[in-house]
């Protein structure tokens, strides 16, 4: 339970499948509604303790979380594996993803690849935005609104609703 209310992880014994946050937009009532067919796991656990110590502001790094991306096309997983590498506070566009993962004129496909990441925050996809420092699209509750209060979070630096240039990372090298 954060201060914005809760969310939800959903693993297997292989890996995360699927996280749920909360509308950074607003308060929620703690829904504690689970999946039957997702109980608790020493993964779902240690994940969602440490999405709680994101959402209290500490800087967590989500690289050695296992996650399941099998039901993706290749393209998607690569894109997503790719965003994964993104530090917090690290910002990156569209295009560069587009570019990173060998399609330079991909752009919007990359968008698509995001909007479909079952588990945000883990896959910060809300560390991408339009080449101009644009929030553009957040699929998870509170959309742009919520991908803002993430990004500033993390110490994300804005002008008006554009992210600041000197915060976007043109290229990251695979670890």
């Amino acid at each position: 339970m954060t201060r914005y209310g809760s969310g939800r992880v959903y693993a297997t014994d292989l890996g995360v499948v699927k996280v749920e946050i909360p509308d950074l937009s607003r308060y929620e009532v703690p829904d504690d509604r689970i999946a039957p067919e997702f109980g608790p796991s020493g993964l779902t656990s240690l994940t969602a303790q440490m999405l709680l110590r994101y959402f209290q502001g500490e800087c967590v790094d989500f690289a050695d979380t296992p996650v399941l991306l099998d039901d993706m096309t290749p393209f998607r997983q690569n894109v997503l594996n790719v965003t994964r590498r993104l530090k917090y506070g690290e910002i990156s566009t569209y295009g560069h993803i587009a570019r990173d993962c060998g399609s330079p004129r991909a752009a919007r496909a990359v968008g698509g690849a995001l909007a479909s990441n079952p588990v945000p925050i883990v896959i910060p996809c809300h560390r991408v935005v339009a080449s101009d420092g644009r929030l553009t699209g957040f699929s998870a509750p509170g959309g742009e609104n919520t991908k803002m209060a993430l990004l500033k979070m993390e110490g994300v630096e804005f002008k008006g609703l554009f992210v600041s240039e000197k915060m976007i990372v043109m290229h990251r090298k695979p670890r």
